[in-house]
């Protein structure tokens, strides 16, 4: 009973760091796709500076290349498929690890319980 409750406690650690670490991970990524190579800051004259724009001009025959944002909701879709699927390998992955660190943790005290255990035998 002792180790399911440490399996569960630390299986939980190991599920909150994982997943803490893979929603960072995964903004990350959304943030480099969405944003791609546009500058961050935009000088439009010497007085206005404005962050660069998100989404397309109005005008579609200005001359300029396609508009970027609808190529990259494709890879944003992607990210979050693949970030779902690693989230679900992560559980059974979190309680293996929750598992093995409790046999870890409990073993001093099953080597002192088994000697005390053969003490007492051999004692009168």
């Amino acid at each position: 009973m002792t180790r399911l409750r440490l399996t569960c406690l630390y299986g939980g650690v190991f599920m909150m760091a994982g997943t803490t670490l893979l929603t960072v991970v995964h903004l990350l990524a959304v943030q480099a796709v969405s944003k791609g190579n546009d500058p961050i800051l935009e000088v439009r004259s010497e007085s206005v500076i404005v962050l660069a724009p998100g989404g397309c001009p109005d005008t579609p025959d200005s001359g300029q290349a396609p508009c970027p944002a609808l190529a990259r909701q494709q890879p944003q879709d992607s990210l979050v498929a693949a970030t779902a699927l690693v989230l679900a390998a992560l559980v059974p992955l979190s309680a293996v690890a929750g598992y093995v660190t409790a046999g870890y943790a409990l073993s001093p005290l099953r080597r002192i319980t088994h000697r005390a255990r053969r003490t007492s035998r051999q004692s009168p």
